[in-house]
């Protein structure tokens, strides 16, 4: 391409975008903070599953800011080669003038492209976007250690999901509101988070979106042969949502071979599909052997898996809503000898059980918990599906809460 073919590419590129700010729904981000953190020579990744949202959030992030955008996912720019970014450097330039700031969305489509940013960071604010994990491995992350701040973006959680609906709440709630929100949820847990896919309101697009993830993100990355037998395998990690998931169990089931297995998973994670939970070991230097593995999108669990049990749904959104508010950092499943806590969330400092038993709760749910809080000096929590209450259990005290207003806080 010439430069005058990608000026022409990327001011389309721009009304596209400002038409999308225009109607974007603000999300729960740590906005000023992502800001402040993009100085010179710093750059900063917006990373997450394919259409969570990662270029609306850039956009809003730049919004009155003199800025460049453009989009290598766009299949006219695909075929650029590392040496042609020059030529869009120019055109750049040539359209938009100086700019302080520029936006690169997946940029990673471009093989090598990373001295190209390294050279530009030493005078623009770069923003990158890109829906796989290792975006900054290589040599811009050796030449950029410690000057970039990543941020993981999700789709929209239960908050911004009714904020989309244009619900507002304010606590204490009446019965008919309780019985709203409620309802609410359970479309959240049908549908899902994907702002596309609440747009038109279309389960097929969160299939859609689940076959690109699985495509573009993985098998084309990965260059995958055997099609059929991955799509089996990711059907399979992903009705194992909300459990803890053996590899070699996988292998022998699917019968391929465990380094197939091992690399294939390591796909769906870099996509951010799903998200591994590892067991709680303190201090201790060794490494768990099994994960539990957590969904991304309720809306893909709901189309894939068979199985739909409410208690796994549960815990899947209470996952996510905990990675998502701690940056994938600090999250465990804990196993003792004769017990086992769904999640510690060891920045807040508390052990969390989900439970949908409507007919009380457990007692092994309740033991497991205080032997757990004992052991490990945390604060228990059961999230129930509408129970609220404090109670007290074995000289402890249990906090109940119920699952809307967890994900609203």
């Amino acid at each position: 391409m010439n430069v005058e073919e990608i000026k022409s590419v990327l001011k389309e590129q721009r009304e596209d975008a400002v038409n999308l700010m225009s109607r974007a729904i603000p999300r729960d981000v740590p906005k000023e903070e992502l800001l402040a953190n993009l100085s010179i020579p710093n750059v900063l990744a917006i990373l997450g599953v394919r259409r969570s949202g990662k270029s609306t959030l850039s956009l809003l992030l730049l919004k009155d800011k003199n800025f460049a955008y453009v989009d290598f996912d766009d299949e006219r720019l695909r075929n650029l080669k590392s040496e042609d970014l020059h030529i869009v450097e120019q055109a750049i330039y040539e359209l938009y003038g100086n700019v302080d700031y520029i936006l690169f969305d997946e940029i990673q489509n471009i093989q090598g492209w990373e001295p190209f940013v390294s050279r530009l960071r030493k005078t623009k604010r770069i923003i990158l976007t890109g829906s796989n994990s290792k975006l900054l491995s290589g040599e811009l992350a050796t030449s950029l250690t410690g000057r970039h701040v990543d941020f993981t973006l999700f789709p929209f959680s239960f908050k911004e999901f009714l904020r989309f609906k244009g619900v507002i709440y304010s606590e204490p709630l009446t019965t008919r509101e309780r019985a709203e929100i409620k309802n609410y949820l359970r479309e959240y847990m049908s549908i899902g988070g994907f702002p596309e896919a609440l747009l038109l309101n279309s389960r097929q697009i969160v299939n859609s979106i689940y076959n690109d993830i699985l495509f573009k993100d993985v098998v084309q990355r990965l260059k995958i042969k055997r099609i059929s037998k991955f799509k089996e395998f990711s059907s399979a990690v992903i009705s194992l949502y909300s459990s803890e998931v053996s590899l070699n169990r996988i292998a022998r089931m699917l019968r391929i071979d465990y380094k197939t297995v091992d690399e294939w998973f390591y796909g769906l994670t870099s996509s951010y599909l799903i998200y591994s939970v590892e067991r709680y070991i303190g201090k201790l230097s060794r490494i768990a052997e099994n994960k539990k593995v957590y969904v991304v999108d309720m809306g893909i669990i709901q189309g894939v898996s068979i199985k739909k049990d409410v208690g796994r749904l549960m815990e899947n959104l209470v996952a996510i809503h905990l990675l998502r508010k701690n940056q994938n950092k600090g999250v465990y499943f804990v196993k003792g000898e004769d017990y086992e806590v769904d999640f510690l969330d060891e920045k807040k400092g508390e052990l969390i059980q989900v439970t949908y038993d409507e007919e009380g709760i457990k007692e092994r749910e309740l033991s497991a918990l205080t032997k757990a809080s004992s052991s490990l000096g945390f604060k228990p929590k059961i999230v129930t599906w509408d129970v609220e209450e404090t109670m007290d259990y074995n000289g402890k005290k249990i906090e109940l809460e119920p699952l809307w207003k967890f994900l609203l806080r």
